[in-house]
């Protein structure tokens, strides 16, 4: 018997059995959506108190520190005391000649009065020593307003706020006017961000700012870019972005990152694993028809998870986001149950 009829029958027959193992791949798919991502740019900086908000402590005599009652650092409430000072010897001499003068001025409009009254004195001497009262109680009204007068006080906080430093120590002798130290009015700070050059360009004034510590990111505030400096600093070679921080809400010297709003654009967004790279590019799969399509796409913001991408190819087809690596084109796929993508950005 002729074998070869036998051999085409089997091929014949077995031929559906092949075709039915033709190989395919389990993947799970995730759809193509729209999404509205924010553009970001990024700096780093410390915060620090607005220098509108600050304010120099001094008194306007001499004299001497005779107490401390606060530390660099620490917060104070309005009345709280800050420091003992003692006016000057100087000081009080000239408050001691200013009462003095005062006493004799008076003792001398007293006299001239009466001798007036009885024609033994003219109104011009008068006027005279009444002028001389009038300077003389100017004088002393000056000596009190600058607290001559007091031989200690006890100089206290003239709103809520944090000591943000010291400036003489206890015991020092200073002259009228000195700086005692320096508040800074609870609520407003700021940060000065280090942005690298090519991203300062996108920054405006009056875009919002996202600020956090580097040590606890989930405490974050919402700030203001104030200023945008128009050149490189040559200590830490980035553009310094002034950012103003009207609530507060971080304690000054945290070193915090700042993500800038740039601005937002609606794109289509695919989850992270679902990109691929080769030789020719990044690409990602799409089921069509129950067979992976290559499609190759160009990447660009990724937010939470997701990816922009952008491609004439993209179809309204769900995309391949685990098992893509076994994948070519045209081969058969099997589907998970897709999994849909988080909308975590910004809306």
């Amino acid at each position: 018997m002729n074998a070869r009829p036998i051999i085409l029958l089997l091929a014949l027959f077995m031929a559906p059995a092949y075709a039915a193992e033709a190989p395919s791949v389990l993947v799970q798919t995730a759809s193509l959506k729209q999404q509205t991502l924010t553009d970001s740019v990024s700096g780093y900086g410390v915060v620090s108190p607005d220098t509108g908000s600050l304010q120099s402590v001094s008194l306007p005599r001499a004299g001497q520190i005779l107490a401390l009652r606060v530390s660099a650092g620490q917060v104070v409430k309005k009345g709280a005391p800050l420091l003992e000072f003692g006016t000057g010897t100087d000081a009080a001499l000239m408050y001691q000649q200013a009462l003095t003068a005062v006493r004799f001025a008076s003792s001398e409009v007293a006299r001239v009065t009466q001798l007036v009254s009885q024609q033994l004195a003219t109104q011009s001497q008068l006027a005279a020593v009444k002028k001389t009262q009038a300077d003389a109680e100017a004088t002393l009204q000056a000596q009190q307003k600058i607290g001559a007068g007091k031989t200690v006080q006890t100089v206290t906080a003239p709103f809520d706020g944090v000591v943000v430093a010291l400036q003489a120590a206890q015991g020092d002798r200073l002259a009228a006017g000195a700086p005692l130290l320096q508040l800074a009015r609870a609520g407003g700070q700021r940060v000065l961000l280090g942005v690298e050059p090519e991203d300062a360009m996108r920054v405006r004034p009056g875009m919002a700012v996202r600020v956090a510590s580097v040590f606890a990111g989930n405490r974050a505030v919402t700030g203001r870019v104030a200023q945008v400096f128009g050149m490189v600093n040559p200590q830490t070679q980035f553009v310094d972005v002034l950012v103003t921080l009207p609530g507060g809400g971080l304690l000054a010297n945290t070193r915090v990152h700042a993500d800038i709003d740039v601005g937002q654009s609606s794109v289509w967004v695919v989850p992270r694993s679902a990109v691929l790279r080769d030789a020719q590019g990044e690409y990602l799969f799409q089921v069509q028809a129950g067979k992976a399509k290559r499609i190759n796409v160009k990447t660009g913001l990724e937010q939470h998870g997701v990816v922009a991408v952008q491609g004439s190819g993209l179809l309204q087809a769900p995309v391949v986001s685990l098992g893509n690596y076994e994948l070519q084109d045209g081969m058969a796929v099997r589907e998970r149950a897709q999994k849909s993508i988080q909308r975590g950005a910004k809306q």
